[in-house]
């Protein structure tokens, strides 16, 4: 399910629209109707802060979870993996192991498609950035990124149960650490 707030542009502009053409039209009541749909994109924008759909919620733990990346923190990249997946914290210890993450490593994009029947999500994540091979020299390459990560909720959260690394070309399977 997504919500009307989950991009809420497309609402605000065509408020802001009429808006105007209220007031430019000259109609005795057009400024009054003006103030309303004034009143109506406030309410809109609050609305859309105030509410969170699951698809923003996987999506901020995406961030969380480069943030983590980055920092180097096991801890932290192991509180969001599901307890019925630990050969991903095995593998998030050998790519913490493989390359170190810059600042300018960003998620470019993010697509959710969540199944509330199965309580599960899969989020598609394009990244791209820096990063330093820790075992060859310490190379700095750009790197751009494609996985297919699956989120399900338990208690509460959501927590990764597992990803593969796609072509960010062509998006084919690729092993999650060739050096594509």
């Amino acid at each position: 399910m997504t919500y009307i707030t989950d991009n809420p542009l497309p609402l605000l502009i065509l408020i802001a629209a009429v808006a105007v053409v209220s007031f430019l039209s000259g109609v005795p009541r057009g400024k009054s109707f003006t103030a309303v749909l004034l009143l109506a994109g406030i309410g809109v924008y609050f609305l859309e802060q105030y509410l969170v759909s699951p698809a923003e919620e996987v999506e901020h733990e995406l961030h969380v979870m480069l943030d983590h990346f980055k920092a180097e923190d096991l801890n932290g990249i192991t509180s969001q993996i599901s307890a019925d997946s630990p050969a991903l914290v095995e593998r998030a210890e050998e790519g913490l192991d493989l390359v170190d993450l810059s600042d300018t490593f960003h998620i470019k994009s993010v697509n959710v498609t969540v199944d509330e029947a199965e309580g599960e999500a899969v989020a598609m994540v394009r990244a791209n950035g820096n990063l330093t091979l820790t075992h060859h020299g310490g190379a700095t390459h750009r790197v751009p990124n494609y996985w297919q990560t699956v989120w399900k909720r338990e208690d509460d959260a959501w927590k990764l149960v597992r990803f593969t690394r796609l072509n960010p070309v062509n998006g084919t399977k690729m092993d999650t650490f060739s050096a594509q």
